[in-house]
């Protein structure tokens, strides 16, 4: 595989073509989120490098053996150089997809009876498709078949998509590597079967009790007057009969109807309420972009048929076929130039502007009270 980087400006002119001289470099895509992290180091003394600085756009290129012209598997912006200077220096350059940039956007909107998609594409429209270098199109934002009665929005918009996508659950969203923001259900079909010993080096896989959730308390923003915060308690019958109660507390200022936490609640125990299945494997010989379809098909482990099963006082909690969602996607070039791919599979919501958003408005309800 014969991979190439080129470093372009803000305005995205074409600065330096780096081929042999990049080292370990690797990036990532994720379900959540589209074009994650990146990083590669230059064996350059600090001050003659000049075509690398923040928010520089960075793209990663693969030559194609067909066409024997190079194809754009990754674009992000730099977001830290650092020198590291010993007996041969060299610059660490690391930044991130896209999506890195819809944290910087604060929005103050409130939606009335307004599906999600409309609500996704206004968001896009009015906030970020005008202050960012990400655009969309209309076919990738896709209709979600929900109208919440209210959002209200004073955050970033960053954190509003991920409420707009934790409520409706079951999507797949985030920004790919033509910078195009997309909004889509995840797939529920398999597209890739792989053969341990072939493809697949090396996998792992963890069948996880420790993250069921059966009891989901929304608390949200406040309402009233006097004003006092919006909660409400949502229960998994059948998932607490056979594992117990497993409650978690979800906290997030733009819920303010039974309608939307309701809708809310739902999305979180129709993905955690059973077995949290895990993996992870590397490929091998496998020179693809994975994420080539979007929403990212579903993976599957061909071998020996695999069951799992575990009994409750003599009842089956599950059993079957496994298969994994991919979650995130790591490309690794070593300096022979022989790229490896790792998969994260199977844990759901694996992006952190989720939890992110909960610690920021824990924090504001720490101002508000005063503490």
């Amino acid at each position: 595989m014969i991979v190439r980087v080129e470093i372009r400006d803000r305005e995205f002119n074409l600065l330096e073509i780096l081929d042999n001289e990049i080292q370990g470099l690797s990036w990532e895509y994720n379900r959540i989120g589209g074009c994650g992290t990146f990083s590669f180091s230059l064996p350059r003394r600090y001050y003659d490098e000049k075509y690398i600085s923040g928010d520089f756009n960075v793209r990663i290129l693969v030559r194609n053996d067909a066409t024997k012209e190079y194809d754009l598997w990754y674009q992000g912006i730099v977001e830290e150089k650092i020198p590291n200077v010993r007996a041969d220096e060299t610059i660490q350059v690391s930044g991130h997809g896209y999506q890195a940039q819809l944290s910087r956007i604060y929005m103050d909107e409130e939606y009335t009876s307004t599906e999600v998609s409309v609500i996704v594409k206004d968001i896009l429209d009015t906030y970020i498709v005008p202050n960012t270098d990400i655009t969309y199109d209309a076919g990738d934002i896709v209709a979600t078949g929900f109208t919440p009665d209210t959002f209200k929005f004073k955050t970033s918009a960053m954190e509003a998509l991920q409420t707009l996508a934790d409520t409706v659950g079951s999507r797949e969203w985030g920004v790919d590597k033509d910078r195009k923001f997309f909004f889509k259900a995840r797939s529920s079909s398999v597209g890739y079967r792989f053969s341990l010993g072939n493809k697949v080096s090396g996998f792992s896989s963890d069948d996880s009790f420790r993250d069921i959730v059966n009891r989901v308390i929304v608390q949200g923003g406040d309402i009233g007057d006097p004003p006092v915060p919006y909660t409400k308690t949502y229960d998994h019958a059948l998932s607490q009969l056979k594992y117990g109660i497993r409650t978690d507390v979800i906290q997030n200022s733009s819920i303010t109807t039974d309608e939307v936490s309701s809708q809310f609640a739902d999305s979180i125990l129709a993905e955690f309420s059973d077995v949290v299945r895990k993996g992870s494997c590397e490929l091998v010989d496998y020179e693809t972009r994975v994420e080539t379809t979007i929403p990212i098909p579903l993976f599957s482990l061909i071998s020996r048929t695999t069951f799992y099963g575990e009994k409750l006082y003599g009842t089956f909690l599950y059993s079957g076929e496994i298969s994994y969602q991919i979650n995130r996607i790591n490309y690794r070039m070593n300096n022979d130039g022989a790229v490896s791919i790792n998969l994260d599979l199977g844990k759901l919501r694996p992006d952190l502007s989720e939890v992110i958003g909960q610690l920021e408005y824990k924090l504001e309800q720490l101002r508000t009270a005063g503490v």
